[in-house]
């Protein structure tokens, strides 16, 4: 049997760690749902609307630090996954959204259902592209799930149902697996000035955003040092607040809420 597109992307999504797919069947995605069936290592999770399916991908996404992946039939199927994947891009979740196209060779025409999800995407993805060749298919989907990954938002394939049933060129070269998230941290100039600021200053508040996530103890270990309340932003609520002694609760004024429990003195 040959080797599809749709064959090569469900290889490429177990190699990345991918569990699941959330998404509603159609007929421009039948290539990718049977490569799906084929493979069974990869779950279709069936929605009752696109639009879930990419919510709860964003959700996946956000949970688990993973990419997490939806898929939407041409026409309106893949336009309903937009408010997910705004929420996603928004959230800095990896998510690879797989908009199914109608066929190749009717591009342009005006023919039924027909968009342009390469445009229409553009405003919430860091990533964008039609795959009108199988020989593009390997590079478009790396950089898709890097973009995602490696920026932390969405990556977008638009992946016509034609080209989905195409059989991969044998000459195809491995790409690397997708990895994890980079670490990012300040160059070591501010560092150090920072560390002049903090040491200059006689009492020091920590107020925490999104950047804190999976540092909760660096920022518990500072806060110990410091002797220093913290307080935080909405999306910086879930990676700081618990288990957090030093935490500014909100109170009336005068209330003992209102001062961290463990820095006496403040």
């Amino acid at each position: 049997m040959a080797h599809r597109v749709a064959d090569e992307l469900i290889s490429r999504l177990v190699e990345a760690g991918v569990e699941r797919i959330y998404g509603v069947v159609g007929d421009s995605l039948n290539p990718v749902t049977d490569a799906l069936r084929i493979n069974g290592k990869v779950k279709w999770i069936h929605v009752r609307h696109e639009e879930t399916g990419a919510f709860a991908a964003s959700a996946e996404a956000q949970l688990t630090g993973k990419l997490a992946v939806c898929a939407g039939n041409c026409g309106p199927g893949n336009l309903h996954l937009i408010n997910g994947l705004f929420d996603a891009h928004r959230s800095s979740a990896p998510v690879l959204a797989i908009a199914s196209h109608i066929p190749s060779s009717e591009i342009g025409t005006g023919y039924f259902q027909e968009t342009h999800p390469e445009i229409l995407f553009k405003e919430c993805s860091y990533y964008c592209e039609l795959i009108s060749n199988p020989k593009q298919f390997e590079r478009v989907l790396h950089i898709a799930m890097q973009s995602a990954v490696g920026r932390g938002g969405v990556g977008v394939v638009v992946l016509p149902g034609d080209v989905a049933g195409m059989e991969m060129p044998k000459d195809g070269s491995a790409r690397s697996v997708v990895g994890h998230r980079p670490s990012i941290r300040p160059c070591e100039k501010e560092l150090a000035q920072l560390a002049e600021l903090i040491n200059a200053s006689k009492k020091v508040a920590l107020f925490c955003g999104i950047g804190c996530a999976n540092a909760h103890d660096d920022v518990i270990a500072f806060a110990e040092k410091l002797k220093s309340p913290v307080g935080h932003s909405y999306r910086g609520k879930a990676f700081v607040e618990y288990d957090n002694p030093f935490w500014l609760r909100r109170g009336l004024p005068g209330d003992a809420r209102m001062r961290p429990s463990a820095a006496p003195g403040h």
